[in-house]
C-alpha cells in the first residue's frame, strides 16, 4: 500500500548532489472565488535558472487583468527539507503537509498568499512505476481557503486547489517534444491530465487521472491489458501558431478514457493565454498558461453526467 505521505517529501539529494541534472518541485494552484489564479511552485534545483538553485515561482492571473510573476532565489543555506513529508522552507517561505492538510505561504515584494488547502480528493503517486516524469498528485482537488496580497492589501479568499510534486535525476529534452497539462474539477470527479507529443505533432502518450473523494477510479498506471485495461485517447482537434515563440499548438484538443463502468471524454477549448515564458538556457523549456473552457461528459454505473468549467492549462515545450 502506497505511502502517500512519504511520497510527497524529498526523493533527491540536498543540498544539491548533481546540479545539472537533478530536480524536485512542489507545485500549487487554486482558482478563487475573487476570479483569480493562483501558482505557487517551490524548487530545490529550479531548471529554468543558470546556474541552477531554489527557488519560489509565484504567478497571479487576475481575471482580465495582465498577470502577475514574482520570483525568490535563496542559497541552499536558507532552505530546509523533510525526507519523511512534504515540508520545505525558503527562507520564510513555505508549504507544508498538516495532516488533513496542506499550508503554503509565500510573500515576494508585497505579492503572495497564505492558504490552507484540505486533502479531499484520492491521492496518487507513481512511486514503485517507472514512468517518465515521477509525479505524486497528493491533491488532485480540494477546498482552499485564507489570504491572497496584491501590493501589500490583503484579502480573503476561497476556492478549488490542486497539489502535486516532480522530481528527477535527468533531462526529459529528447523525450517529447512537447506536453499538454491540465485538470478539471467539480463537484463529483477530477480530470487532471497530460498529453506527451511526438516530434511529428502526433499524440504520443495521453494520460488522466481520474478521481473521487474516496476511489482512483483511472490512474496513468493501470494496466494497459489483462482482464481491466484502462486506454486513453488523445486527438488535436484545431491548431493556432502563437507569434511570439513560433510554436504551433492545440486550440482545442480531445481527451478520453475508459475503465470497467467508467468513461470520460474531455474538450477543451483555448479561451485567454495568461502567461508566455520563454526559456533562456539550455536545456530548458518554454512554457504557456491558459484559462480554458471545458465540457466533460463522465459515465459511471451506465449513468452520465456532463460538467461545464473553467480551468488553467500549461503547454511545455522541452528545449535540448
Amino acid at each position: 500500500m502506497n505511502n502517500y505521505v512519504k511520497a510527497d517529501a524529498t526523493h533527491i539529494d540536498f543540498p544539491i548532489s548533481n546540479r545539472e541534472e537533478h530536480f524536485e518541485w512542489w507545485y500549487f494552484d487554486a482558482h478563487l472565488d475573487n476570479g483569480d489564479h493562483i501558482v505557487v511552485m517551490y524548487s530545490l534545483n529550479d531548471t529554468r535558472l543558470k546556474p541552477r538553485a531554489p527557488s519560489v515561482r509565484l504567478n497571479i492571473y487576475p481575471q482580465g487583468k495582465p498577470d502577475i510573476w514574482k520570483m525568490t532565489i535563496y542559497p541552499e543555506s536558507e532552505v530546509t527539507t523533510s525526507y519523511d513529508k512534504c515540508d520545505v522552507t525558503f527562507g520564510e517561505e513555505y508549504c507544508r503537509d498538516c495532516g488533513d492538510y496542506y499550508e503554503i505561504y509565500t510573500l515576494i515584494e508585497g505579492y503572495g498568499a497564505k492558504l490552507r488547502l484540505s486533502k479531499k480528493n484520492h491521492p496518487f503517486t507513481t512511486e514503485g512505476v517507472p514512468f517518465p516524469l515521477p509525479w505524486t498528485v497528493a491533491v488532485p482537488s480540494g477546498d482552499i481557503e485564507g489570504e491572497i496580497y496584491k501590493d501589500g492589501q490583503t484579502t480573503m479568499v476561497k476556492g478549488v486547489g490542486y497539489h502535486d510534486h516532480n522530481w528527477g535525476d535527468k533531462n526529459l529534452a529528447g523525450t517529447f517534444k512537447n506536453w499538454y497539462w491540465g485538470k478539471v474539477h467539480t463537484p463529483d470527479i477530477s480530470i487532471d491530465y497530460a498529453m506527451f507529443m511526438n516530434d511529428d505533432d502526433t499524440v504520443g502518450m495521453p494520460i488522466a487521472l481520474v478521481t473521487t473523494e474516496d476511489s482512483l477510479l483511472m490512474t496513468p498506471t493501470d494496466a494497459r491489458d489483462g482482464d481491466n485495461p484502462v486506454s486513453f485517447d488523445g486527438e488535436v482537434n484545431v491548431t493556432m501558431t502563437d507569434e511570439t515563440m513560433g510554436y504551433t499548438f492545440a486550440k482545442e484538443f480531445t481527451l478520453s478514457g475508459t475503465k470497467e463502468d467508467v468513461s470520460f471524454t474531455l474538450n477543451v477549448k483555448l479561451a485567454d493565454i495568461v502567461m508566455i515564458e520563454e526559456g533562456k538556457l539550455l536545456p530548458g523549456e518554454d512554457v504557456y498558461r491558459y484559462i480554458g473552457e471545458e465540457v466533460l461528459t463522465v459515465t459511471r454505473n451506465n449513468k452520465t453526467k456532463v460538467y461545464n468549467e473553467s480551468s488553467l492549462h500549461e503547454i511545455v515545450y522541452l528545449k535540448s
